[in-house]
């Protein structure tokens, strides 16, 4: 019914009979959700996840009790898109960030994915479409959710296209998702006005040739949509139609969207409009001056930056890894030393001063950073990458090749994983160690299919 090269004939694993139950979500949740992060682009830098995660929590803690936890990752894609997997996995593409404008409008469209989960519109899509293979579940949601991206690597036959537009929401499940995520939008103390901006704004890419989800774009159209949300916004009481707005944290995520993530001309052109906050405005530009090579141009940025202000720990990391780049190491060591100060939660800045401490000759203090990150971020390949080569340099060959096997799995390199998985088992020599090696043959294990 389906062949996918992502997804090999190796998944046998049958959903429930009869009724889709909530472990079978759950179960169908985890694998898709190790589908979508070995197959996209997934942003790690802490402050974008951090302001989105806190978005989520902000909307979910309005929403009646969940049997799953609500899962967030960011895709790095300019399309103007989210969209809810199965058991809670919510996925939201860096194009909210670059195309809307404010908070209200970014919560507005994470409200809806949300309604989408506690309906349990997909289990209950699942259901009428009597699919009990894991395989072609998890197939047929990838043409759903991510289409292009992930339908190159899929052969769908007939009978499981049409499953794919059976599993697509339906117009009473999108009117729905509306309507609740409204509420949950209000509840959390957001402009309701949001939730119609979102919807002009897809109305206007649409128009302008622009990327916006399939599924959110029909079932019912745009423009009936915005209709019936403006004409609920209008009933509202003032004090709930009038309030007022702080964009200053989502102005900051944006930022480092537009600037580490938009082409580098689009980005300067849009830090040149200065739509943002002075000091933020000065570091995005800053950030897209380095990444265009205009070295000198982005240091005055960086300096400007860090002068508007001194004590923030998303500038002193910025410039920090900036300085490092340019071999710097004593100016980057210090920026970076008090950005980890200033923000103890900030991986990115923790693995930068790591670097620093390398090319200083501090490979100790390196590796207890580094091993302090995998503490909280255990699937971060660069991390491993670092950690493997640093100990390498110090002769620790076992704990090596086990963190360049991590790497090699996470990034996806099945020949290198093998390789690395081999040379670690040769060095092993405890039992602590043959149990570190179990624990990475059965990280293998369960994210084999997806290699």
């Amino acid at each position: 019914m389906l062949l996918a090269a992502c997804i090999p004939n190796t998944v046998h694993a049958q959903l429930s009979l009869g009724r889709f139950t909530i472990s079978d979500e759950v179960e169908l949740g985890r694998k898709f959700n190790l589908l979508v992060r070995s197959r996209m682009p997934l942003v790690e830098d802490p402050e974008i996840l951090a302001y989105v995660e806190d978005i989520v929590e902000r909307l979910r803690v309005q929403m009646p009790p969940q049997p799953f936890p609500i899962q967030v990752g960011v895709i790095r894609h300019s399309a103007l898109n989210a969209f809810a997997g199965p058991g809670g996995h919510i996925f939201v593409h860096t194009g909210l960030l670059q195309h809307l404008e404010n908070e209200s409008a970014f919560a507005g469209v994470v409200a809806h994915e949300l309604a989408h989960v506690s309906q349990r519109h997909i289990a209950s899509r699942i259901e009428k479409a009597h699919i009990v293979n894991l395989a072609s579940m998890l197939g047929i949601l990838a043409g759903v959710f991510l289409g292009g991206d992930v339908q190159s690597a899929l052969a769908i036959g007939s009978v499981a296209a049409g499953q794919s537009a059976m599993l697509s929401y339906s117009r009473e499940d999108e009117r729905e998702a509306d309507q609740v995520g409204m509420n949950y939008l209000v509840a959390a103390g957001f402009r309701p006005q949001g939730m119609v901006q979102s919807f002009e704004t897809i109305r206007k890419l649409r128009w302008l040739g622009g990327s916006i989800p399939l599924y959110l774009s029909t079932h019912p159209g745009v423009d009936e949509r915005i209709s019936y949300l403006k004409d609920r916004v209008d009933r509202m009481p003032a004090s709930i139609r009038e309030r007022e707005e702080d964009n200053s944290a989502y102005e900051r995520a944006r930022m480092l969207v537009m600037a580490r993530y938009t082409q580098p001309d689009k980005a300067l052109a849009f830090f040149q409009r200065q739509e943002l906050d002075q000091c933020l405005n000065d570091l995005g530009k800053a950030i897209v001056l380095n990444r265009s090579h205009r070295v000198p141009e982005a240091r005055a940025a960086f300096e400007k930056a860090i002068a508007c202000a001194p004590r923030d720990s998303l500038f002193l990391r910025e410039a920090g890894a900036f300085f490092l780049q340019q071999g710097e190491f004593d100016n980057a060591a210090r920026h970076l030393q008090d950005a980890v100060l200033r923000n103890p939660k900030d991986q990115m800045a923790l693995f930068h001063y790591a670097r620093t401490q390398i090319a200083v000759g501090q490979n100790a203090e390196a590796v207890a950073l580094l091993e302090r990150i995998l503490d909280q971020l255990p699937e971060q390949s660069a991390v491993h990458t670092l950690l493997g080569r640093t100990q390498g340099q110090q002769g620790q060959l076992f704990s090596a090749h086990l963190h360049l096997a991590y790497a090699a799995l996470y990034s996806r390199d099945k020949r290198q994983y093998h390789f690395h998985m081999e040379q670690a088992r040769e060095h092993s020599r405890t039992a602590q160690e043959q149990a570190k090696l179990n624990k990475l043959s059965e990280a293998f294990k369960d994210r084999e299919e997806f290699l």
